[in-house]
């Protein structure tokens, strides 16, 4: 084959990747929200998926999974089909559930890959004034 064959089945390869990657989105983007409508997380996904209703030209619609501290949404998330129509927002509190139950329906590392970060939340650790001390220790200044 020669150069300029080799270059036009290269452009013409470009040409048809390209094609099938602007029908996406071609149809409504499901996202999953493995908490209840109304709180932080939601409010969160929505103003999210007006976002990207915008910017894609496609229905970003909200689907809210409650339950088990979202393990039940974040399973239909990993057994939706891995096409880019169906997206799970997860949050930290789903790192615990490895250690809440014996046995999840989903591999929580390797069913899902991170799309990107949309927003950070300060956490903090609280407790009962009398627990500040431990053994005469003040946990909060231990290095």
């Amino acid at each position: 084959m020669n150069k300029s064959a080799c270059v036009a089945f290269a452009l013409l390869a470009f040409a048809a990747v390209s094609a099938s990657a602007q029908n996406y989105p071609a149809r409504t983007i499901n996202l999953i929200v493995p908490f209840a409508a109304g709180g932080p997380s939601d409010a969160l996904a929505r103003l999210v998926a007006q976002s990207m209703s915008a910017t894609l030209g496609q229905q970003v619609a909200i689907e809210n999974v409650t339950g088990a501290g979202g393990t039940l949404g974040a399973a239909k998330g990993a057994q939706s089909r891995p096409d880019g129509y169906t997206m799970l927002l997860a949050h930290i509190g789903q790192s615990a559930s490895v250690t809440l139950y014996r046995k999840l329906p989903y591999d929580p590392v390797g069913a899902f890959d991170a799309i990107g970060l949309i927003a950070e939340v300060p956490m903090v650790v609280v407790g009962r004034k009398e627990l500040r001390r431990y053994q005469g220790t003040d946990l909060l200044h231990q290095g």
